[in-house]
């Protein structure tokens, strides 16, 4: 998996979007009351891949998966991302998201 960090707000929002569009479905959305003000959290899927957008109101967006995908948001966009070590979306925090999601 390859983590991109600090991406903005809007184009966070947008790579979800186009994702969607591209048949990627919502497995999870972090639902608690701060929920898009403060903190987020969303695994799409699709054919077996997974993508992860986490964000945080002080770090801005993350996205996490494979190396490949990556390349095909970068493409969408038309932007190369930074990849960087995560914050949102360590470890730690993304098992404990993992466990609340019903699939």
């Amino acid at each position: 998996m390859v983590t991109v960090t600090n991406v903005e707000t809007l184009l966070w929002n947008k790579i979800i979007s186009l994702l969607k569009s591209d048949n990627w479905g919502e497995a999870y959305r972090y639902d608690g009351f701060d929920a898009r003000v403060d903190f987020d959290f969303i695994i799409l899927e699709k054919e077996g891949e997974e993508v992860l957008f986490g964000w945080d109101n002080w770090i801005e967006g993350e996205i996490q998966c494979s190396e490949r995908s990556i390349k095909t948001i970068e493409t969408l966009i038309g932007k190369t991302l930074k990849k960087g070590k995560p914050v949102s979306l360590k470890p730690d925090a993304v098992k404990l998201y993992r466990r609340m999601t019903i699939r």
